[in-house]
């Protein structure tokens, strides 16, 4: 109810009202529309910078607390009640060459835009955003930005620009794109080699 409340969405249909405690849930949601400003992961260009809203790696954090380690209940939530960046999307769409959200990684999610747009990408582990909560429960060495940078369940918005730009809305830039094709790694600018799990990769 929370989030069909908070967007504004009506609820229509459905014949289940009960099921058997612990019985298998499957929940469709079909979303019909047209948007011909929507931007595509496709139109990224060489010299234009990546960037990201928001913070990384707090719901994979969230998964863990899930999963029985002791964390706070805010990257709990981030996990389990994800909040879509609708705003900042429709404020940013006349500005960025190509657009996403980052649901299976920021690593594997910035390799597909590329690749989508014939382009090589960098990304500077340094760069990437960490709330003060993902800190506190897992530090902010390499290990921990890598966790982040792998962990998905986000849905932070992860866009290309002209570097010069004048973003409306807050983002922070994590990489660059170039000629050519692949992932690279650094971290302060050094380069780093890429862990051997980039995210999450759908049917394996």
């Amino acid at each position: 109810g929370h989030a069909l409340t908070t967007f504004s969405a009506p609820l229509l249909g459905g014949d289940t009202v009960s099921l058997p405690a612990h019985a298998p849930r499957i929940i469709t949601l079909t979303a019909i529309g047209t948007n011909a400003t929507a931007p595509i992961r496709t139109g990224a260009r060489a010299g234009d910078a990546l960037y990201v809203t928001g913070t990384i790696g707090d719901a994979g954090a969230g998964l863990r607390i899930a999963q029985g380690q002791a964390g706070p209940a805010e990257l709990l939530a981030a996990y389990r009640r994800p909040q879509p960046r609708l705003a900042e999307g429709r404020v940013l769409a006349s500005v960025v060459s190509a657009m996403m959200d980052v649901s299976d990684g920021l690593l594997i999610d910035a390799q597909r835009m590329a690749a989508a747009s014939g382009l090589s990408v960098t990304l500077d582990l340094a760069d990437i955003p960490l709330s003060d909560a993902y800190r506190a429960f897992a530090g902010d060495d390499r290990a921990a930005r890598l966790a982040a940078a792998t962990a998905g369940d986000d849905y932070q918005l992860l866009f290309a620009a002209a570097p010069d730009v004048a973003l409306p809305c807050p983002a922070t830039r994590v990489g660059w794109f170039a000629s050519g094709s692949g992932l690279t790694l650094t971290d302060a600018g050094e380069a780093v080699p890429l862990p051997g799990n980039l995210g999450f990769q759908h049917n394996r």
